[in-house]
């Protein structure tokens, strides 16, 4: 887990509504990891929100279609492709 610490001053609030049980196991994290329950969350969205995004933005090849890949590029298009490419955009 990665700490986040940062020189800017921290003025953006959020606010959540829990169920008791919620609470009672985040202080109990908090507690055990000797962190205040804020910085507990905060390392944990922080740390979730940046998986998250990496998982929606980021492609991911076996070794073996990354090559296939690679090969793909280096193959002349179709001729379908080229005369695509030489049409003017519809939203232009």
């Amino acid at each position: 887990m990665t700490s986040v610490t940062t020189d800017t001053v921290r003025s953006s609030r959020l606010a959540m509504r829990m169920t008791p049980e919620q609470r009672s196991t985040i202080d109990k994290a908090a507690l055990l990891k000797g962190t205040t329950i804020t910085q507990w969350a905060l390392d944990h969205l922080i740390d979730d929100a940046r998986r998250d995004i990496e998982e929606e933005t980021a492609v991911r090849l076996s070794a073996k279609a990354f090559d296939e890949f690679k090969e793909a590029l280096e193959r002349p298009m179709p001729k379908a492709m080229r005369e695509l490419l030489r049409r003017d955009p519809e939203w232009l």
